[in-house]
């Protein structure tokens, strides 16, 4: 399926949520005004240095430092140009060395490794459960009731409030759901009345 950017959009802000969302804008947007800022200020310097260079060199100069690759094949003369250079240098390191992996870890990767693991684990019982226990925590005793329940074939549940417990069971084997301990609606979708 092929999406357009306005969709990728929609979907990442629904992913990532929209107060993530609004500061990955605000920093790209910030990003960019600094790298437009700093390619305007290289073009001044370079003309009161005689030097003229077209737009897009001076916006591949300002990526280039600011990403600190450095190839030196656009040089200033002046010490006001090499101080700007230190600037540019320095900015880019801010930005793109460490906000930028930063943010892309916190802001992006972090709520989209949460979101998998929340749809990974289950919040309800399919309907062909009945005749099954319902079990509310998970400790030595529990254990061994279950060793039973297999045994006998009885299907069982394990309704786990804390997420990381509840997707460490799952991947252990175990029939575990997710849910409030507390809150009615998370006994009916575990099927109680059919227990």
């Amino acid at each position: 399926m092929n999406l357009s950017p306005i969709h990728y959009l929609k979907l990442m802000k629904e992913r990532i949520g929209d107060q993530n969302f609004r500061f990955l804008i605000r920093f790209i947007i910030a990003l960019v005004l600094i790298i437009a800022i700093e390619t305007a200020i290289f073009h001044i310097i370079m003309l009161r240095e005689g030097q003229e260079h077209s737009l897009f060199s001076g916006l591949y100069w300002t990526l280039v430092t600011m990403s600190t690759l450095g190839y030196g094949d656009i040089n200033f003369t002046t010490d006001l140009g090499r101080l700007f250079s230190l600037l540019v240098l320095l900015s880019g390191m801010i930005f793109l060395l460490i906000l930028l992996p930063f943010t892309i870890i916190e802001f992006i990767y972090e709520p989209l490794r949460k979101a998998q693991s929340v749809a990974r684990a289950p919040r309800s019982l399919s309907r062909e459960y009945s005749d099954h226990v319902v079990l509310t925590d998970y400790d030595e005793v529990t254990h061994n009731l279950i060793i039973r329940l297999k045994q006998y074939h009885y299907d069982y549940v394990i309704i786990i409030q804390d997420l990381e417990l509840a997707l460490r069971l799952h991947d252990q084997g175990f029939n575990v759901m997710v849910g409030a301990l507390d809150d009615p609606s998370t006994y009916e979708r575990a099927r109680v009345n059919q227990a």
